[in-house]
């Protein structure tokens, strides 16, 4: 539900005082939850504001106040700062509108996603090894207990953060008259060998959102370089194998950017544990995935989510 220039004028007084000099609004494109706006003021001071939705019963769990996660998580994102946006006003009063919202600086930069055609390999390479350099950054912050940063969602062994999760998927599956395929007996199987996750001991900080759309780069006369991440709203506490960004190199159409990122990276462990976990991982997302292709229609990703449970379910048993 799209803000009016009212509500936003209303909200822009709050941030910036009562006579902000406005030049332009545009909502931008490309988010899959928050409403996204670049307010541009009359001296080009550039921000972004971003709001939540309004609370809803369909929202699903793992996207309620993600806002709210996300400024609470800001802090422990200190390696990566000076690529990140500044915030500079978080509202959660909800006086102004109905919905959580902040302010944040604008950075100048393309979306990876949107030039990477446009780029040689080399320049490709270059930014993919920016990119596990970051994200290895972001991985070696330790926390102190597993799962979101929020109230009945911290853990202190792995086991139960994961568990947890695929309960909640299919529980809120339930609510929605949803039966996700092959998830309850692959759930059986992880309360039945908690040990192989619970090898994962050190909670770490996870993006939960990390790839090409949500970095922003610049070209320069010495090649490309990352100068934004953004959208840390579904960072939480977690091994760094089960981050999002792992799911993806594994699941999307192989590319040599990929070994290069491991390279730069380093190669993650090969041992039963290890690829225990990485089929665990493999249902936690196919699942969640196929409840959001469900509710929005998404034949194409429901075909996939399908077949990767059910590859789950089969492979499983035989890793123990």
């Amino acid at each position: 539900m799209a803000l009016t220039s009212n509500q936003i004028m209303t909200m822009c007084q709050r941030g910036f005082g009562d006579n902000p000099y406005i030049e332009s609004i545009q909502e931008l494109s490309g988010g899959t939850f928050n409403a996204t706006y670049l307010v541009t003021f009359a001296d080009q001071l550039k921000v972004i504001l971003r709001v939540s939705p309004p609370q809803a019963a369909d929202i699903p769990w793992d996207e309620a106040l993600l806002l709210r996660r996300e400024h609470s998580m800001q802090p422990f994102f200190a390696p990566v700062a000076t690529l990140m946006p500044k915030t500079l006003l978080v509202d959660f009063t909800h006086q102004l509108v109905d919905r959580d919202y902040m302010f944040q600086t604008f950075i100048e930069g393309e979306r990876w996603d949107n030039v990477m055609d446009k780029l040689t390999f080399a320049e490709n390479n270059i930014l993919w090894d920016q990119f596990a350099n970051l994200l290895k950054q972001i991985h070696d912050v330790r926390g102190e207990t597993f799962g979101l940063s929020l109230p009945g969602f911290q853990f202190t062994r792995w086991s139960h953060t994961v568990i947890d999760h695929l309960e909640h998927t299919l529980q809120f599956a339930k609510d929605n008259q949803i039966e996700v395929p092959d998830l309850a007996p692959i759930l059986d199987v992880v309360r039945a060998h908690p040990q192989w996750l619970d090898d994962i001991q050190i909670p770490r900080l996870l993006h939960g959102d990390l790839w090409l759309f949500n970095l922003l780069i610049k070209r320069g006369e010495n090649g490309p370089s990352i100068v934004g991440i953004l959208d840390a709203d579904r960072s939480w506490w977690g091994d760094p194998m089960a981050d999002w960004t792992m799911f993806i190199l594994a699941h999307a159409e192989k590319e040599e950017g990929h070994s290069r990122f491991w390279q730069a990276y380093g190669q993650p462990d090969d041992t039963a544990g290890s690829r225990f976990r990485a089929t665990v991982y493999d249902a936690m997302y196919a699942g969640r995935a196929f409840v959001w292709a469900v509710q929005h229609k998404d034949e194409e990703t429901v075909a996939r989510a399908k077949g990767t449970l059910r590859e789950v379910v089969e492979i499983l048993p035989t890793l123990l």
